[in-house]
């Protein structure tokens, strides 16, 4: 057997796994079966999302084929099956496979509806097609809001925002002329969530809120919902009295904040999150803090870069994959302890075609390793074995606020090396002049969570907006702040 692959689903007689460690024998395979060119072959595998394909081993590993979402309608929760095979199947065999891979999809990607599944071997070609209604278009019976955005208008906002690619873009007009856009960003069609945007004429003012009723996002909002998009949320700046005083007339709900996380001017301020789900209602229970506001410059300090290794107790260390070779560490054993202590996350999806969980040697495009690499810290023991990561996912507020993610290897959890890595990586991070660092926890998460309520505090709930095992979950999102903000604070106080 293919040391590197590494079996994700399993039949009665079938393995069904890693695509890459048999990528050149799948393009021959294509080629030979449907007598393909080599761009022929290449816009096959193209319409596959890699991350849903896979290929196909009998139990001695043995290469048999591969399966494989193919021309996705995300949108619709539908897709077709490609599945093709180097021999004549038994019947039972060949739904085995097909039923195991359409469980994985249901769990992992909520895909429900298959248009069509597309079977082929040296012999034959089946296509099995099934009618697949599709959503109705839905309209917005709200006569201020215009499908679309024209270039004209985009340049014009542009000169004010920095508007990211938008879906499902509409144009806000009043008296004739545009007071604003609004539209989705960061859709994740799987887990059904995405971010809403609202980008308002400027140089309206406080006047904008004469000619602009929170209604219009309430029928916008209920038409995202409609198109099959769950959760909705957006941010705002704490500074933003037009925005709040705006959503304060909508249904959509307020439900924490991320302190420190936005800019306005050479402030650094609150990022004030709310949300809405279907039926939810206003509730006027709620109170929205106060901003919390500081000078920019407040936080600046001499040291500029995170520190390239971090002693903690009992040997272990937290180091930057770049050193590696400077410390004489074995990249391939730790990235293989990587592979196998993410295999052993509960509840977590294993994607089939990325091959996130092995060393694909030689190949630049493979998907956790190299992520690993690329990682703030990886976490060692005096062996220099792998015991987990902590890593900057993204910096909001020119760097002032950091959103971290942490993974500790499931052997060694339950131990505080998880609290000890996470508070020296507060510590290191505050060094540099960061002024809040947050983390988003899945509810299923619990080892996660219990190490996020040690410490650090909770400040809100994204409700139902991860889709996995084939249930909707909350996403909880905690935060730290630099203890020198209260202390200064306290001085001028």
């Amino acid at each position: 057997m293919n040391e590197n692959f590494i079996a994700k689903l399993e039949t009665n007689r079938y393995l069904i796994g890693s695509f890459d460690t048999y990528i050149e024998t799948t393009k021959q395979l294509i080629k030979n079966n449907s007598n393909m060119t080599d761009e022929e072959v290449e816009v096959i595998l193209k319409g596959m999302p890699t991350s849903y394909r896979a290929a196909i081993t009998n139990k001695n590993g043995e290469y048999l084929g591969y399966i494989g979402l193919y021309n996705v309608d995300a949108k619709n929760d539908a897709s077709s099956i490609r599945f093709e095979v180097n021999k004549d199947l038994e019947e039972n065999d060949k739904t085995e496979i097909l039923n195991e891979f359409n469980k994985y999809l249901q769990d992992s990607l909520n895909i429900t509806e298959i248009q069509e599944i597309i079977y082929t071997t040296k012999s034959q070609t089946e296509i099995e097609k099934k009618e697949i209604v599709p959503s109705s278009n839905i309209i917005i019976s709200n006569e201020l809001l215009i499908p679309g955005v024209s270039e004209a208008d985009l340049e014009k906002f542009s000169q004010d925002y920095s508007i990211p690619r938008l879906q499902l873009p509409f144009t806000i007009k009043s008296n004739g002329r545009t007071i604003g856009i609004i539209g989705l960003s960061n859709l994740i069609w799987s887990n059904k969530r995405a971010n809403l945007n609202i980008f308002l004429d400027k140089s309206l003012g406080s006047d904008i809120l004469n000619e602009l009723s929170g209604y219009i996002i309430d029928d916008y909002i209920d038409y995202v919902h409609n198109s099959n998009v769950h959760n909705i949320t957006l941010s705002v700046n704490g500074s933003n009295k037009n925005m709040l005083d705006l959503l304060s007339k909508t249904n959509m709900n307020y439900y924490g904040l991320i302190p420190f996380g936005a800019i306005s001017d050479n402030n650094i301020e609150s990022s004030m999150m709310f949300q809405h789900i279907p039926n939810m209602k206003k509730n006027n229970e709620i109170l929205i803090p106060d901003n919390d506001l500081i000078s920019a410059s407040m936080l600046d300090t001499e040291k500029k870069e995170l520190s390239e290794k971090i002693e903690l107790n009992n040997g272990f260390k937290m180091i930057r994959p770049g050193s590696f070779e400077k410390e004489n560490i074995d990249s391939n054993k730790v990235l293989q302890g990587h592979i196998m202590a993410m295999q052993n996350r509960d509840k977590f999806t294993i994607p089939l075609g990325e091959d996130k969980y092995f060393l694909q040697k030689g190949n630049e495009n493979y998907g956790m390793s190299k992520a690993l690499m690329n990682y703030t810290y990886v976490v060692l023991n005096k062996n220099n074995d792998y015991a987990g990561y902590i890593n900057i996912l993204r910096s909001n507020a020119n760097g002032k606020n950091v959103e971290v993610e942490i993974g500790i290897d499931p052997k060694l959890q339950n131990n505080g090396l998880g609290t000890t890595v996470i508070n020296k990586f507060y510590d290191e991070l505050f060094s540099t002049g960061v002024a809040s660092v947050t983390s988003s926890v899945f509810e299923f998460n619990n080892p996660s969570i219990k190490l996020h309520e040690k410490v650090a505090e909770l400040n809100g709930i994204r409700l139902e907006s991860y889709y996995i095992n084939g249930k909707l979950w909350n996403m909880n999102f905690y935060s730290k702040v630099n203890s020198a903000i209260e202390e200064n604070n306290g001085k001028q106080r």
